[in-house]
C-alpha cells in the first residue's frame, strides 16, 4: 500500500497539491491517515473540463503520474487502480448528440475497468486505453436504465448482441415487446428516439457503424467468432467477462471503424 509520507514526496503531489487529483486522494485513499500540517479538503476541487477530448487527455495524465507511484515501496497495481478508479472521469458524459431534439450520450464499448482487467495497470493498459477511447462512437439517449445502463446488465456490454436486439426491433414493426432490452426500449426518450428511424438501416447510417459493426446487408457481426461472421442469435453469454477473443473483435471493430473514418473524412 502507498504510504502517505512516501507520497507527500512524489512530483505528483507537489505539482498537483490542491487540485482534484491530490484532493481526492489525501480525501479518500488516506483517510485517516494524513499528518497534522496536510490540509484535507472538505471539498475536492472541480475539474475546468468541457469536451470528451479534454476530459481524455486529463485521465491519460492522470494515469502516467499515478503509473509513475509504482516506483514506491510497497506499492501494487491494486493500489495504483484504487487511486486511478477513484479520480478517473469518464468522457462519455461530455460527448452528446441530438437526434430530433433527444440528447445522447457517448457508449464506450472498452470500459476503463475492462482495460485494466485485461493488462493490469501497466503502460499497456493507459496504451490501450489511449487508442480506443480517443473517440466516441456509439451515442444512445441518455436516459436513466436506457440502453448505455442495460445492455450491460442484460448483454455483459456485448455490442453485438445489443444491435441485433435493435434489429429485432426494427423488423418486428418497432415492437418492443420482442426485445431483450424492451425496458430500454420503452422509456420515454429512447422511444422518441428509436421512432425518428423509419428502419435497422437508418439507425446504422446515424451510428455511422456501417462496414464496422454491421455489413452492408444490415446483417450484425458477430464479435465472439469475428471473421465477419454474422450474429443470428443473441450470445448465451450475459455475464461482464468476455472472452479473449470477444475482447480482440470489439478492438477489431474499433480498427475498422476508424479507418472508415478516415477514409469518408
Amino acid at each position: 500500500m502507498l504510504k502517505v509520507e512516501d507520497f507527500l514526496d512524489t512530483r505528483l503531489y507537489k505539482e498537483y497539491k490542491d487540485t482534484y487529483v491530490v484532493d481526492k486522494m489525501l480525501k479518500n485513499y488516506f483517510k485517516g491517515q494524513v499528518p497534522d500540517g496536510i490540509k484535507v479538503p472538505a471539498r475536492v476541487q472541480s475539474v475546468p473540463l468541457k469536451s470528451y477530448e479534454d476530459v481524455y487527455k486529463w485521465d491519460i495524465n492522470n494515469f502516467q503520474e499515478i503509473l509513475a507511484l509504482k516506483s514506491l515501496p510497497g506499492v501494487t497495481e491494486e493500489d495504483l487502480w484504487a487511486i486511478a478508479y477513484d479520480v478517473y472521469i469518464d468522457p462519455d458524459g461530455y460527448d452528446i448528440r441530438e437526434q430530433s431534439g433527444v440528447a445522447c450520450s457517448a457508449d464506450a464499448l472498452l470500459s476503463f475497468k475492462r482495460i485494466y482487467t485485461m493488462y493490469g495497470y501497466t503502460e499497456n493498459m493507459i496504451a490501450e486505453y489511449e487508442k480506443y477511447r480517443k473517440y466516441p462512437i456509439f451515442h444512445f439517449p441518455k436516459e436513466k436504465n436506457g440502453i448505455n445502463m442495460s445492455r450491460a446488465a442484460v448483454f455483459g456490454d456485448r455490442i453485438d448482441s445489443t444491435l441485433l436486439d435493435l434489429k429485432v426491433y426494427y423488423e418486428n414493426g418497432k415492437n418492443a415487446e420482442e426485445c431483450r432490452l424492451k425496458n430500454a426500449f420503452k422509456l420515454h426518450n429512447t422511444a422518441l428516439f428509436l421512432n425518428t428511424f423509419e428502419s435497422f438501416a437508418e439507425l446504422v447510417d446515424w451510428l455511422g457503424v456501417r462496414g464496422s459493426f454491421v455489413n452492408e446487408q444490415d446483417e450484425v457481426f458477430d464479435l465472439e467468432n469475428g471473421n465477419a461472421s454474422i450474429l443470428t442469435n443473441y450470445h448465451p453469454e450475459s455475464d461482464w467477462k468476455w472472452s479473449d477473443n470477444y475482447y480482440k473483435h470489439v478492438k477489431s471493430a474499433i480498427d475498422k471503424y476508424m479507418e472508415l473514418k478516415v477514409k469518408n473524412n
